[in-house]
């Protein structure tokens, strides 16, 4: 880092960051409430997976300031819409500001994604690609933010973001901002079916205003949340501790969301029917991700599922918790 005479800081380097953005479910998804905001106050438990897209940063000090993002794999996406270029804008917003009168000139900063996350699928693949900019960024300036600072930038870029600060298991409250890890669930094997067809978020919250609000249960909930802090050493005991509180694993999005998409339905009944421990839409969809005793019943149910009309034109995903 230096300064020039008139005292603004800049970061004399050229520097290229490799790194993963991995996807997530949600265990469970419950709609308590409205903010005073607008927004929908969540509860909910997200669990980070072994899968996910590929991002390159690079960051050149000896360029004009600028952002710009090649997304590979998706020519259908409007680059300055990206939440990447909205984390790296946000992040240089708030460096300004620590840095008053001017002093800080953001470098030119290339992000390419190889995008392997389905969108509009529950998946937070976007959330994630956004949340690995920030990482990249708050590690090149020699960590400028606070923990709590970088969480609060994040939830501006989006709900899910300030999970993928954490990754593995927690517990996600309000917008999404209140992150609580719990023990961890690594190692589970999960199966993923993405129909073809995605569900825009904004259409599926809208949706479910227009419906009856569901039973919330704190107290259960809360019975679940505790099962889920205590470690667990093997595969076996972790789907046992999820499967006491089975009748938790309830999305209020997967009714509206099935209105778009009622394949959504059909491949929750094709999961069941292929041998799943549990079976439930992720996210605001258009993702339905199953649990399974061991990784043969996974790889069985995998090919039945591959098999079945009820999945055409679906990605079918084999995966690990981690």
């Amino acid at each position: 880092m230096y300064r020039d005479k008139e005292g603004r800081v800049y970061m004399n380097s050229k520097d290229t960051y490799e790194t993963t953005a991995n996807a997530k479910v949600n265990l469970f998804l419950r709609i308590c409430g409205r903010l005073q905001n607008g927004y929908h106050k969540l509860y909910t438990v997200m669990q980070e997976l072994d899968f996910c897209d590929d991002i390159t940063v690079n960051i050149d000090s000896g360029r004009m300031s600028g952002i710009e993002v090649i997304c590979r794999g998706r020519s259908d996406i409007d680059p300055r819409k990206n939440l990447c270029y909205k984390a790296a804008d946000r992040f240089y917003s708030q460096m300004s500001k620590k840095y008053t009168d001017n002093r800080f000139v953001s470098p030119f900063t290339e992000i390419e994604i190889t995008k392997r996350i389905p969108s509009e699928a529950g998946m937070g693949g976007g959330s994630s690609d956004a949340a690995a900019v920030l990482v990249v960024l708050q590690e090149h300036f020699n960590n400028p933010f606070t923990e709590d600072e970088l969480s609060r930038i994040a939830v501006n870029v989006g709900a899910d973001v300030p999970f993928f600060l954490y990754g593995g298991t927690c517990l996600c409250e309000m917008v999404g901002e209140v992150v609580t890890p719990l023990a961890s669930l690594a190692g589970m094997d999960i199966l993923v079916v993405k129909p073809e067809k995605g569900v825009s978020t904004p259409d599926c919250f809208a949706r479910i205003d227009d419906k009856p609000s569901g039973t919330f249960d704190a107290g259960i909930y809360s019975g679940f949340t505790d099962a889920l802090s205590v470690e667990r050493q093997t595969n076996t005991d972790k789907l046992e501790a999820i499967l006491r509180f089975k009748d938790c694993l309830i999305n209020d999005l997967q009714e509206p969301a099935a209105e778009f998409v009622p394949q959504i339905n059909d491949i929750v009944d094709l999961l069941y029917d292929a041998g799943a421990s549990c079976a439930v839409m992720s996210g605001s969809g258009s993702a339905v991700f199953a649990l399974f005793e061991d990784t043969k019943s996974a790889e069985t149910a995998r090919e039945t599922v591959a098999g079945d009309p009820r999945s055409a034109g679906c990605d079918i995903i084999l995966t690990k918790t981690i």
